[in-house]
């Protein structure tokens, strides 16, 4: 198969895969719109990636920004958006008070826990349609295509193999 013809259909799967993860279902819809966040906030993959990892506890703008890979002012960015939408706090950290924590505001941690079970849930059962080498496959893909993004917006062409 011809280059143009993979690139064609990649495109073509990149919709159906968001759509397979989906969008909050209504219980959770009502849940935040309950705690006064929009249902309709625009969030970016960044800002969904720092949620994640808010996941496995409070973070510091500067591991947030790591665990994103951007830059601490961008990560930074990317909080105060979400702050904004009432998603999560900034607090100073109990150990070092230089050190400023990003957390879930209460109550959201546990609706971004569903939230993600569902997805992780909706995952794990598309994956196990697969063998644990294609599954493999697909991640060193994935992965490899987030690299290719990240150097063609870094102004790199160079080739990663």
């Amino acid at each position: 198969m011809d280059r143009e013809r993979l690139v064609d259909e990649i495109l073509m799967l990149l919709p159906v895969l968001a759509r397979g993860l989906g969008r909050p279902d209504p219980s959770e819809i009502r849940e935040l719109a309950r705690r006064g966040i929009s249902v309709d906030a625009t969030l970016s993959p960044g800002h969904v990636q720092i949620l994640i990892a808010l996941g496995k506890g409070p973070h510091s703008i500067g591991r947030l920004a790591e665990v994103v890979g951007v830059t601490p002012p961008a990560a930074s960015q990317l909080v105060d958006k979400l702050s904004e939408h009432g998603m999560v706090e900034r607090r100073p950290d109990p150990a070092d008070r230089r050190v400023v924590l990003v957390e879930y505001v209460p109550g959201m941690q546990d609706i971004a826990r569903r939230m993600m079970e569902g997805r992780g849930r909706k995952l794990r059962e598309a994956l196990g349609r697969m063998t644990d080498e294609e599954v493999r496959g697909l991640l060193k893909g994935l992965k490899l295509l987030v690299e290719s993004f990240e150097l063609s917006r870094e102004g790199t062409h160079e080739s990663h193999r």
